[in-house]
């Protein structure tokens, strides 16, 4: 669009050079989209962000995984209650952890028939190295947890290659002990450690802890 009073002789002249100017270059930009040096800017500022906030998420997703793990415990030692009240008859929470010959896997599953074989049917987890049962003397802190969880109790932590989890027809646990499950993760340990609590009446606690062995209930 002109001016409404448009100047003459050279003066016009070089007006019209830089609107034409101007124009060529809004077209050129309109055309060919970014620059290189600007898609390269953006590249840069890309990477780094990607290189501040990669940590971080990758603490964030160890940390879900091991707590994923924790509540996968949980729920296939309900399972496992609930099944041995519906059949209204013992049944075994079996743990195996050599799984086709991989000693990272552990298989955790409700033996229903209590022959000590995963069978058809038979609900099962598997757990893995970015959450699995570990012995007690490698997790921090336990003592102090145990004192906050059930006080005055010495609890029973079943093997994590080969326990085995009773339920009677009640759903209470055959002996009436209260059983601990550690979990830590063997590719992250900074995610810290899980326990999950099974009280004798089969109720179940799942408490959280850093790499230092702070403990808090999770729920």
């Amino acid at each position: 669009m002109e001016p409404a009073f448009a100047p003459q002789g050279d003066a016009w002249e070089l007006y019209l050079m830089k609107r034409r100017t101007f124009d060529a270059q809004s077209a050129s930009r309109g055309e060919y989209g970014f620059s290189l040096t600007e898609l390269l800017v953006a590249l840069a500022v890309a990477f780094i962000l990607m290189a501040i906030g990669l940590p971080a998420f990758l603490r964030a997703l160890h940390t879900y995984q091991l707590s994923y793990s924790a509540s996968q415990t949980a729920d296939i030692l309900r399972l496992a209650r609930y099944e041995a009240i519906r059949l209204n008859r013992p049944v075994n929470c079996q743990i195996q952890q050599t799984y086709n010959g991989d000693p990272t896997l552990t298989l955790v599953w409700a033996d229903s028939n209590q022959n000590g074989q995963l069978d058809n049917g038979e609900k099962m987890i598997l757990l893995g190295p970015s959450g699995n049962l570990v012995n007690s003397g490698s997790v921090l802190g336990t003592a102090t947890m145990i004192s906050q969880a059930v006080s005055g109790v010495t609890p029973t932590a079943p093997s994590p290659t080969s326990g085995v989890i009773t339920f009677d027809a009640r759903g209470a646990l055959v002996p009436p002990n209260v059983n601990v499950f550690y979990l830590s993760s063997s590719t992250a340990p900074e995610a810290g450690f899980r326990a999950v609590l099974l009280m004798p009446a089969g109720s179940i606690q799942i408490w959280t802890a850093d790499a230092t062995g702070y403990w808090q209930q999770a729920r």
